[in-house]
């Protein structure tokens, strides 16, 4: 079998989408945790809407980046994958190519621009069947609003997810996030 790494045009054409200024940071501050033989969760993220029955009613967090802005294009970003995906310097390396998610997402913060301030991308795997979903703060383009409480908290360690939603880039259908997720 040919190994496949995923690709993150996905994610990057949804980051330019949004009008968002690019930069490559010099350094990598990447928080990734040590591996061990017990898998980590970082934390659960509750899904509800119409494509649950396809894509299930959770996610739990396994692997999480930080400001890694040499995959994502600004330090001001998390990447959050699942317990069998790992993000060593070149990405997210799932073990399973049919069954993982990505999300990335972005929080400005004060630095925001004048397009958007915080936007998701994520990607959801399942029998190989990919579904695509994005949002951005305040709405931007056909992108959906993430909603006032999601967020990336870099001083506390945590990103919440309260009633955020996101649109499938592909139908229109929208999905529904809760949880928070934290990090050392």
């Amino acid at each position: 079998m040919k190994y496949t790494r995923l690709n993150f045009n996905h994610y990057r054409t949804n980051l330019l989408l949004l009008g968002l200024s690019l930069t490559v940071a010099c350094s990598s501050n990447s928080e990734e945790a040590d591996e061990t033989n017990t898998p980590t969760t970082y934390g659960t993220i509750q899904l509800s809407g119409e494509e649950t029955g396809k894509i299930g009613s959770s996610l739990q967090v396994g692997h999480i980046a930080i400001g890694r802005s040499d995959l994502t294009g600004h330090a001001k970003t998390v990447i959050l994958t699942d317990n069998n995906t790992k993000i060593d310097k070149n990405g997210p390396v799932p073990s399973d190519l049919k069954n993982n998610f990505i999300i990335i997402g972005l929080d400005l913060g004060e630095a925001s621009t004048s397009s958007a301030s915080r936007s998701l991308s994520m990607n959801i795997t399942v029998d190989g069947t990919e579904y695509k979903h994005a949002c951005a703060s305040p709405n931007f383009g056909s992108f959906m609003d993430c909603g006032s409480d999601y967020r990336i908290d870099f001083d506390k360690k945590e990103v919440l997810f309260s009633e955020t939603t996101v649109i499938n880039t592909k139908t229109d259908a929208v999905l529904t996030m809760n949880g928070t997720v934290k990090w050392d």
